[in-house]
Parts: C-alpha cells; structure tokens; sequence
C-alpha cells in the first residue's frame, strides 16, 4: 500500500500546486502584457511625432526653395493691374484668401504662387500662369495640416519690418527679407528668416 501511495505522489502535482502555477502565469502574463500595451502606445506616439515633423520639414523645405528663386518681375492680376513680385499680409491680401505671394523661377520659367491658412490647414496656391486672366482662380494643395496660425513680416530697406508688402508706391521692388511664423496647434512656434536675392 505504501508503494501506491508513494507512487501516486510521484506520478503528477496536486492541485494546490496547479492553481498556484496558474496565479504566478496569471501574474506574469499581466506584467508582460502591460509592458507590450505600453511599446505599442509610445511607438503610435512617436510615428506621429515623428510624421508631424516629417511634414513640417517638406513645408519649410518648399518655403525654403520658393524664396531662394523669388523672380523680380512683376505680374498682372485679374484687372491688369501691375502687383508686386512679392506680396503679403497679415490678413488675406485678395479674394483667394493668400496670405502670401511670390513669383518665382522654376524650371527656366516664371510661376505665380502663394499660400494661405484655411480652416487649420495651410494650403499652396499655384495660379495656371503669371499674368492673370479674368477669374483665374489658383489651384490649392494642401502644404501642412494642423496649423493654428501664419504670419509674415518683411524687412525693407532700412532695416525695418513692416506687416506687408509692398510698401506705398513700391511696386517693383523686393522687400530684404521676410520672416514667416508657423503656430501649430500642438502648441509649437516656427519662425524662419528667408532673405531674398
């Protein structure tokens, strides 16, 4: 009988030991699984910081592109009217909401281009050619999204920055400078200082 009972002792666990290996596997895969629910936030939190930044640097780097071949020509608008190769404000400077316009080269020709913030998203403005026909209206494409706010400043020729451009009857001329400030809506101020050829 002793041998039995000796041999049902060896032969497997009892149950008190089961449910005490289940409680530590219990534990354990909490532990574990909390660790990976945590990668997988902070991996989701860095990719969209990380796209937010991606996106931003492509904007700048058109901003950049766009003052380094700013053209000192200057263009007809709808009514025939000369404007300023280079023009902005504060507000929106014509019916198209553009904040910001320039023409520049690109590709051995001349283009008329600007930017405007509509409803968080600020959008480039292509106009399908540098002399305006009558109710042209300009092609918008969104540049970068979750924009709060969009400023620009120009420094003229004494050294002074003036909220926009041109200045009275200075039509032809570019201003020396101009800095554009980016508020995102994540809180981040981006200002950046082109000076223009």
């Amino acid at each position: 009988m002793r041998r039995i009972d000796s041999l049902r002792r060896e032969g497997g666990f009892t149950l008190i030991e089961i449910l005490i290996a289940l409680a530590v596997f219990s534990v354990l895969a909490v532990i574990a699984y909390q660790g990976v629910a945590r990668m997988a936030t902070t991996k989701l939190v860095l990719d969209a910081d990380n796209r937010k930044w991606r996106e931003l640097t492509v904007a700048l780097a058109r901003f950049d592109e766009d003052f380094s071949q700013v053209a000192n020509r200057q263009w007809m608008d709808e009514g025939g009217i000369a404007q300023s190769p280079v023009r902005g404000s504060a507000g929106s400077i014509d019916a198209n909401g553009a904040q910001l316009e320039l023409v520049r080269f690109d590709a051995g020709q001349l283009i008329h281009l600007g930017y405007r913030l509509r409803e968080g998203t600020l959008e480039l403005l292509l106009w399908p050619s540098l002399d305006l026909a009558p109710r042209s209206a300009p092609t918008a494409l969104p540049l970068l999204e979750k924009v709060s706010q969009f400023q620009v400043r120009f420094l003229d020729d004494n050294t002074q920055w003036q909220l926009a451009w041109p200045q009275g009857s200075k039509n032809d001329k570019l201003p020396r400078g101009v800095e554009m400030v980016l508020t995102l809506q994540s809180g981040e101020i981006i200002t950046r200082l082109f000076i223009l050829p």
